[in-house]
């Protein structure tokens, strides 16, 4: 991990989690690197917020342009966010039927707590992002928070029998490795997370931060009129949903399997009749 790449997670962390970590210092070209890396990932407040909890540290220089952008951008994405629809308890869906059809029954309890059901509904967010586009800081972010804030409420025992009845519990896993490698959790602060988290679930946390940004929607298949060969708009898309499907099998096969193919089908849909 570079040091960009450091400070970015250093800065979430210090804004959302409460640490106080230093800063190690940039260059103005390093810090508008920081500043890409962010809008890329959608977390521009989170780490606005880390920037405001670290302004102090001596190590820590913006330049005073970079400070007006960085105020401006952060009040554009406040904005945007009043107008986006409440996604709080928005039904998500998995690809593998049987699964979907539980998960489904899971949402429908009015009697469940509404807390547990946000967080697995998060677990669940976090996953999808990570079969079909990569490495998902806001959404590790969002499961943090949830978690962080709402610790006292969540009934873990619950969620830890819906995770068996979806098949969820080694992507859960996974992702209670990703909070602890790249946002200081303790083993201890996630339940969900059984016994010493996993070399191999730590070096896949630490892969993933690695991102590059290519995304499933970003290939389809093609066919140009009076052409009878079909094309691909992005082999390397392709490859790298490939790859991510062979990756993390392991973790959630029951849902890597539908999700690849129901991705697919989407795919070639593109092609002429």
């Amino acid at each position: 991990m570079n040091i960009v790449q450091r400070n970015f997670y250093r800065l979430i962390r210090n804004g959302i989690f409460g640490h106080q970590e230093l800063i190690e210092p940039m260059s103005v070209f390093k810090w508008s690197k920081l500043f890409q890396l962010a809008i890329m990932h959608e977390v521009v407040q989170q780490v606005w917020e880390g920037l405001q909890h670290s302004k102090n540290q001596f190590m820590l220089h913006l330049t005073s342009q970079q400070w007006e952008l960085w105020e401006k951008t952060v009040k554009e994405y406040a904005e945007k966010a009043e107008t986006e629809e409440d996604v709080f308890l928005r039904a998500d869906h998995l690809t593998n039927p049987v699964l979907n059809h539980q998960l489904q029954t899971i949402l429908d309890d009015e009697h469940s707590d509404v807390s547990t059901r946000q967080l697995l509904l998060t677990i669940i967010h976090v996953a999808r992002h990570i079969l079909n586009e990569g490495v998902p800081v806001r959404q590790l972010v969002e499961l943090g928070t949830c978690l962080y804030q709402q610790h006292e409420t969540i009934d873990f025992e619950m969620l830890q029998r819906w995770m068996k009845r979806l098949r969820f519990e080694q992507m859960a896993q996974l992702e209670g490795a990703m909070l602890v490698q790249m946002f200081g959790f303790n083993a201890a602060d996630i339940p969900f997370l059984q016994g010493k988290v996993k070399k191999d679930a730590a070096a896949v946390a630490l892969e993933l931060t690695e991102f590059t940004n290519t995304r499933s929607r970003d290939f389809y298949f093609s066919q140009d009129s009076g052409d009878i060969f079909v094309h691909t708009s992005n082999g390397s898309a392709m490859l790298g949903h490939l790859r991510r499907s062979a990756r993390y099998f392991r973790y959630i096969p029951s849902e890597i399997v539908t999700n690849f193919f129901r991705s697919f089908a989407h795919s070639l849909s593109h092609i002429e009749e």
